[in-house]
């Protein structure tokens, strides 16, 4: 699929890009344009958006699936170069707060296992740990995951192409596609959990376990288990129009689809086990299967703006 949106992309770009040149000086002269319309197709602009926009993740593996969107938020700053009368290349720079929801498949058959210690801090599943240093340490508590809602913070830097029409009556019509380069600024989660059971140690007595009934934990930092680069590619495409106020100043209005094509977090987690598969042995201690993370953002973006 990525190959096939590579190699659709690369094309229509080289379509444009001999479409932008096709006009001679032998074609015939067009009508002298007005003030207003002059500024109006100016070389340069610049402008303001605020974006409105629902956001999802995929999931590529059979332990987890997407569950819902976050309806996010964005803004940025937009510049815009005129290749030609019809051309226009676009870039700038932004910030997204994305996210989505991931439920957790919890079964006969298979479980994800998370243990996190007195402070709330995720626990690193690190292989031939004893159960006495990893989920019956006092005061830690093991969960089952049921599901998690992802809080994501990026940077944005798209580089796009705009088709634009003429102007009809102050109006004109565009579509554009290109891709995005996001910096990742940060990753929160909300999680619920399907078990949870707390080990508490009084004196020298054997470890305690006791069923807990909450269930929940808020604002969770996953740094430490997001992608290694905090670099997210993407695709974007989009159709729009933008209504001529006065000279250059314009209202723009579009509807965008976004896809990154990079993981958002670590291929395999550090902290988060498939714990039916997870093996102990009482001289080498634990043996983790840690969970496959392949998850991909999804956004539809409402962009409003206005350009100078």
């Amino acid at each position: 699929m990525k190959k096939i949106l590579v190699i659709l992309s690369t094309s229509v770009l080289f379509s444009a890009s001999v479409l932008a040149q096709t006009t001679t000086p032998t074609e015939a002269p067009k009508p002298a344009e007005t003030p207003k319309q002059e500024n109006f197709d100016k070389k340069f602009r610049f402008g303001l958006k605020a974006t409105p926009q629902p956001s999802w993740l995929k999931s590529n593996n059979t332990g987890s699936k997407g569950s819902g969107a976050v309806f996010g938020f964005g803004f940025g700053l937009t510049m815009e170069f005129r290749l030609s009368d019809i051309v226009h290349f676009q870039t700038g720079i932004g910030g997204d707060f994305e996210g989505g929801w991931i439920n957790y498949r919890n079964d006969a058959e298979f479980n994800a296992k998370l243990v996190v210690d007195k402070e709330n801090n995720m626990v690193e599943a690190k292989d031939d740990l004893k159960s006495s240093e990893y989920e019956l340490v006092n005061g830690s508590t093991q969960y089952i995951m049921h599901e998690r809602k992802y809080k994501t913070t990026f940077v944005t830097l798209p580089a796009m192409l705009k088709m634009m029409t003429q102007e009809y009556s102050g109006m004109k019509y565009f579509m554009m596609f290109g891709g995005e380069i996001g910096i990742r600024a940060g990753v929160k989660a909300n999680d619920t959990y399907a078990q949870g059971i707390k080990t508490t140690i009084t004196g020298t007595a054997a470890p305690v376990t006791t069923t807990i009934s909450e269930l929940s934990r808020t604002n969770i930092d996953l740094g430490k288990d997001a992608s290694i680069a905090p670099l997210r590619v993407g695709m974007n495409l989009g159709l729009g129009t933008e209504y001529r106020i006065a000279g250059s100043t314009s209202l723009v209005m579009s509807i965008n689809y976004f896809q990154s094509f990079t993981n958002l977090m670590r291929k395999d987690s550090d902290f988060i086990s498939k714990g039916i598969d997870n093996t102990y042995d009482a001289a080498k201690g634990w043996n983790f299967a840690p969970l496959n993370q392949g998850l991909t953002a999804r956004a539809i973006r409402i962009n409003i703006g206005i350009m100078f």
